[in-house]
């Protein structure tokens, strides 16, 4: 239970420090009535179970593995094809990966990875790995991916393969806060208008990044513009029910694995 259901007082919102959500959290910056907490993405969830947080823009598969959280209406990370920040790097063809290295901050990109190799390339077994240094693969996120060096045999843009495998977006964050919340309709409009500024500066969000990332402001902005895709939609929707079934299909359902925030 959080702070404010009894101080109505600055709304706090969690999100990732990624160039990717930055248009959704630009606008709360510089607001008197709301906190912007930032952690990595597999704390958010946490953050929404401790009480440290009335909103977080957490992983999909946390919201899908928690019955008490809701998702903000028409907002959220997702990916229409190529993403360019979630990769899977393969030092062998995709079909003979067995170890995996997953990536420590995000069980939503881990859990496609496996379910890629398992349904898309048909990769037999695959364990998890901590040894990055002996594994087949390893999925790379964030910043970090758009910088990072080539893999060793290839690089695939999970994003793009899930759209290669079904048609469909994919969606990878989604702001979500417990059902209960008395302020809901407030989180709902402080994020929305948050997206609107975010959307009005993406100039100034691609220049500030480009800096501490060491990438140009232009690859920046195309990346926030193009690649990045910010509404919910009914195909989004579609989306998110489609990436249930499978991984119920291969055994991979999310399940609730909080980590402290």
């Amino acid at each position: 239970m959080t702070q404010t259901e009894h101080h109505p007082g600055p709304l706090v919102f969690a999100a990732a420090p990624y160039l990717n959500a930055a248009p959704l959290t630009e606008g709360m910056r510089h607001r008197k009535d709301v906190t912007l907490v930032e952690k990595a993405p597999s704390a958010l969830a946490a953050c929404l179970a401790s009480g440290h947080a009335d909103a977080a823009l957490v992983p999909v598969v946390d919201l899908l593995a928690d019955p008490g959280l809701t998702m903000i209406d028409g907002l959220g990370v997702g990916a229409d094809g190529k993403v360019v920040s979630v990769l899977l790097q393969c030092n062998c063809p995709p079909a003979e990966v067995r170890h995996l290295t997953p990536d420590p901050r995000s069980r939503t990109s881990n859990l496609l990875a496996q379910l890629l190799l398992r349904r898309h390339w048909g990769a037999p077994s695959v364990t998890l790995s901590t040894n990055g240094a002996t594994a087949d693969a390893t999925v790379i996120i964030g910043d970090r991916a758009m910088g990072s060096r080539p893999a060793g045999h290839a690089e695939y843009d999970m994003a793009e393969e899930w759209k290669h495998m079904t048609g469909l977006p994919f969606v990878f964050a989604v702001w979500a806060y417990q059902r209960d919340h008395p302020r809901a309709a407030e989180l709902a409009r402080m994020a929305t208008a948050s997206y609107a500024a975010g959307m009005d500066t993406v100039d100034t969000i691609a220049d500030r990044f480009a800096k501490r990332i060491g990438l140009t402001p232009d690859f920046c902005r195309t990346y926030l513009t193009h690649h990045i895709r910010y509404t919910i939609g009914d195909r989004e929707q579609h989306a998110i029910d489609r990436f249930v079934t499978l991984l119920k299909q291969h055994g991979l359902t999310p399940s609730k694995e909080p980590t402290a925030p």
